[in-house]
């Protein structure tokens, strides 16, 4: 879908809900890109009231708005960080971006509903842009938590030194590929692991906007 048609699906959505009593929504549908995030425990503290928040990009800010309560509108030189990664379960990806802002003591984090990601990848990519436009693209990130994108390959990194030790110890008597053959899929496991992290899970600066492609849906 042309990011055009997007915009003007969006506005006509905005102006239905509008209708029927969503005013702040159809406030923050006018311009467009935007979707739905889930009113995570970060963001009610932030005062956001409602089981979601509409999120759009609009005069090169980035702007919050809670189903019930709650607004917050952010500026490029605003945010002193902004994360875009997704987490894989066994069912799906979840999409994430974590925000930090100049002088805000904890991040804020938007994960779309499942229904909105295009609409997610659409505004997320806009605002990214916005940051590198405006001389922060050091600020962009692309990856998950540090903890998530080791977790991964320490836990495969302890079934390989098991394997090595049952290999070593424990089958003294089998020639030495057959020894090998033990570990050898929880090495490969490994090294997919260690690549997998250092190629998109580890968090650092884009090197330029095609990098969020990947971790967008």
């Amino acid at each position: 879908m042309q990011i055009t048609a997007l915009t003007r699906y969006i506005r006509w959505w905005g102006g239905m809900k509008s209708q029927q009593g969503g005013a702040g929504i159809m406030a923050a549908s006018e311009t467009g890109p935007a979707f739905h995030a889930i009113t995570t425990r970060a963001l009610k503290r932030e005062g956001f009231v409602g089981d979601y928040i509409w999120v759009d990009c609009r005069e090169g800010r980035l702007e919050l708005i809670g189903e019930k309560a709650g607004q917050i509108r952010l500026a490029p030189k605003d945010i002193q960080r902004l994360r875009i990664g997704y987490e894989e379960t066994k069912y799906s990806k979840i999409y994430q971006t974590v925000i930090w802002r100049q002088g805000a003591a904890k991040p804020l984090d938007l994960t779309p509903l499942s229904e909105h990601r295009v609409n997610y990848a659409v505004t997320v990519r806009v605002f990214a842009g916005q940051m590198v436009a405006s001389g922060f693209q050091n600020r962009v990130e692309r990856g998950v938590s540090k903890f998530s994108a080791i977790l991964g390959p320490v836990l495969i990194g302890i079934l390989v030194l098991a394997a090595l030790c049952i290999s070593i110890f424990v089958l003294t008597e089998e020639p030495w590929w057959g020894r090998m053959i033990v570990p050898f899929i929880p090495i490969v496991l490994l090294g997919f692991l260690i690549w997998n992290m250092m190629a998109r899970q580890m968090p650092r600066p884009i090197r330029n906007l095609a990098e969020l492609d990947k971790q967008l849906p």
